[in-house]
């Protein structure tokens, strides 16, 4: 993917819209007015897209809760300033540039009271804001570039765009150098403002690169590494026992133990070194018998998906098993109300003849 084209055109965000970008519009204003901001500046039309959707939902009136941040791409005030006051002059902007003034001691204001909140104002306006955050790009990804070393991908400008360059180099890095350290206990500040990056659902710290991977994610289409680090971070009742295959479909939170005797003394059969018998029948040909479960592949758990994949493409099968054998009463046969064969009755003679 190419995150920017070879010359960024000039012109005010207003003269786009008029003399049009050269693709059909898509009928959405906030959507046409982010391809128009791209190709101002050079950016991506994708990353600017998957940006707004992240930070605003695209909707160019959203406020932040916790911070000053505004509009589609959710400025904060001084990321604003700054912005206007380096890239405004390109954009046409030029007038609102003049009246910014940077502070010796870091940082920007404007004097006038009444110009600074109309400056701040322009956030709410989709095209001058996509032109922004086009150009922001663009100074992000030049400076990572040279701090990197090689060309920034969509994580590194997203983490840029939220964090700022430094708090982007140092999530990079500690990804790199040591990826199971929590990002949160390298920026503390970042983290106080967007819990819902730097901690998962049950409160626990993303270690840096699962933030790195949670950043580099388009809105809707989770990568790989994401999913992954999703499921392992899923909340668990109790942590599963070695072996315990089907064990925890016959238990709850309440009670650790088998649900019944009948449970326990086939629990208690697993490690005496004998086949335990299956429940459901492997084959819809033939009669019907009791088989040992077949020993589970490396990682998987415990043969449950085979057993109830076999069970789902004949459901209405009755595995036959000598209660003598194992001391558990055979399942209810089919209600003949359901249609279906129904069980015969079985005794351990018959079995044996």
């Amino acid at each position: 993917m190419f995150l920017f084209s070879n010359t960024p055109s000039q012109g005010t965000a207003s003269q786009g819209a008029a003399q049009g970008t050269g693709r059909a519009a898509s009928g959405n204003p906030v959507i046409d007015a982010i391809r128009q901001g791209a190709e101002k500046t050079g950016a991506a039309f994708d990353y600017l897209l998957s940006t707004a959707q992240r930070e605003s939902s695209l909707n160019p009136s959203a406020k932040a809760g916790t911070s000053s941040a505004t509009g589609l791409f959710q400025f904060i005030e001084q990321t604003w300033l700054g912005v206007m006051k380096q890239d405004g002059p390109s954009l046409g902007l030029g007038s609102y540039a003049d009246a910014i003034t940077a502070r010796s001691s870091g940082g920007y204001t404007v004097s006038d009271p009444a110009a600074r909140q109309a400056i701040l104002d322009l956030r709410r306006d989709p095209e001058v804001a996509s032109a922004m955050a086009g150009a922001l790009t663009r100074r992000n990804a030049d400076a990572l570039s040279d701090a990197l070393g090689r060309e920034p991908n969509r994580a590194d400008l997203y983490a840029a765009h939220l964090l700022g360059v430094r708090g982007a180099l140092t999530l990079i890095r500690a990804a790199e150098g040591a990826p199971g350290r929590s990002a949160a206990a390298d920026l503390p500040e970042a983290a106080a403002g967007n819990r819902g990056l730097f901690y998962d659902r049950t409160g626990r710290a993303r270690s840096a690169s699962e933030l790195y991977a949670v950043l580099g994610t388009s809105p809707g289409v989770p990568s790989a590494t994401a999913t992954l680090t999703a499921q392992a971070a899923a909340p668990t009742a109790y942590a599963p026992e070695a072996g315990s295959g089907l064990r925890s479909l016959f238990q709850t939170d309440a009670r650790r133990g088998p649900v019944s005797d009948s449970v326990a003394k086939l629990w208690g059969s697993r490690g005496s070194g004998a086949a335990a018998p299956s429940y459901f029948p492997r084959s819809s040909d033939g009669p019907v018998v009791a088989s040992a479960a077949p020993a589970p592949s490396p990682g998987a758990p415990a043969g449950i998906q085979d057993t109830l994949r076999d069970t789902i493409q004949d459901p209405n099968q009755v595995p036959i098993q000598d209660p003598a054998a194992t001391g558990v009463p055979l399942p209810p046969a089919r209600p003949r109300e359901f249609g279906g064969r129904t069980r015969a009755a079985v005794t351990p003679s018959s079995i044996q003849s």
